[in-house]
C-alpha cells in the first residue's frame, strides 16, 4: 500500500538503530499509526528538521502491516507553530494522551481537527488550564466516553450550582444528600459541574473542580496507564 501526502502530526518518536527512527502519528484518514522513517536521525538527514512534534505535515509512507516506511515528510509553512512556557509541556500531554487513548488504525477525523485546533490555541493563549480540561473533555466525547455534566442522574433534573454533588462514573452528579457509599470518583461543586458544560471555566474553583473531575476520569480509562508527560510541570 503506497499512501501519498497525508495530514499528519508527530505524537511521539523513538530511535530504531544508528540513524533510523519509529514515529507515531496522527493522521486525518488513517487515524494513528506508527512508520519507520529510514536515516532521518542521522546527521546529513533533511528530513531530521521536518519530523518535529506539533507542527502540520504531509507524509507519504509504503508497505504493509503494522510498520510502513515513511516516504516523505513536507511541512506545512502556513501552519508552523511556536510554543513556549507552559504550552510546550501541555502540548506533549495532549500527545501522549492520544497515543496512549487512541487505538491505532481507528479512523477519528474530528478528534484530528480537534488536535489541530487545540495546538493552535496553546500557541495563542496565555491561559493554559481551560484549554486543557476543554480538550479532555472533547476528546472523551470524540471517543464514545461523553460526560453527563448538567443533569442529576438519579433524578433527571438539573444540576443546580449552589449544591454540591458526588461524581459517579459513567453515570454522572448525584446530590450529596443522596450518597450513602464512597463509589463516587470525586465531590463537586454544581456551579463548576455547570461551568465545564458549557465550557466556561473562568473562575479558580471551576478550574480546580475540573481538573480533579478530569483527572479521575481519565486515569479510569487510561487504565493505569502512567501519564509521564505530567511530570514536566512539576
Amino acid at each position: 500500500m503506497r499512501t501519498q501526502d497525508q495530514p499528519a502530526y508527530i505524537l511521539h518518536h523513538r530511535p530504531f538503530r544508528d540513524t533510523s527512527q519509529i514515529i507515531d502519528v496522527l493522521t486525518r484518514d488513517y487515524g494513528r499509526l506508527s512508520l519507520m522513517s529510514r536515516g532521518s536521525r542521522g546527521a546529513k538527514s533533511r528530513l531530521k528538521s521536518v519530523l518535529q512534534p506539533f507542527n502540520s505535515l504531509l507524509l507519504s509512507w509504503s508497505g504493509k502491516g503494522e510498520l510502513p516506511t515513511l516516504t516523505s515528510a513536507e511541512p506545512v509553512i502556513s501552519d508552523v507553530i511556536f510554543l513556549t512556557g507552559k504550552a510546550l509541556p501541555s502540548a506533549f500531554y495532549i500527545n501522549e494522551l492520544l497515543v496512549k487513548l487512541l487505538h491505532k488504525h481507528d479512523v477519528h477525523e474530528r478528534v484530528f481537527y480537534l488536535y489541530e485546533s487545540i495546538i493552535k490555541l496553546l500557541a495563542d493563549k496565555n491561559e493554559i488550564e481551560p484549554v486543557l480540561r476543554l480538550f479532555e473533555k472533547q476528546l472523551l466525547e470524540e471517543l464514545g466516553f461523553g460526560l453527563n455534566l448538567g443533569v442529576q442522574a438519579e433524578t433527571g433534573e438539573p444540576v443546580i450550582k449552589d449544591d454540591m454533588y458526588a461524581y459517579y462514573l459513567e453515570h454522572g452528579p448525584v446530590s450529596s444528600e443522596c450518597v450513602h457509599d464512597e463509589q463516587y470518583l470525586t465531590k463537586i461543586a454544581g456551579s463548576s459541574l455547570l461551568a465545564l458544560d458549557q465550557n466556561k471555566l473562568d473562575s479558580e474553583q471551576s478550574l480546580r473542580d475540573a481538573k480533579r473531575l478530569m483527572r479521575s476520569i481519565l486515569n479510569y480509562y487510561l487504565q493505569g496507564k502512567p501519564i509521564k508527560s505530567r511530570e514536566l510541570f512539576r
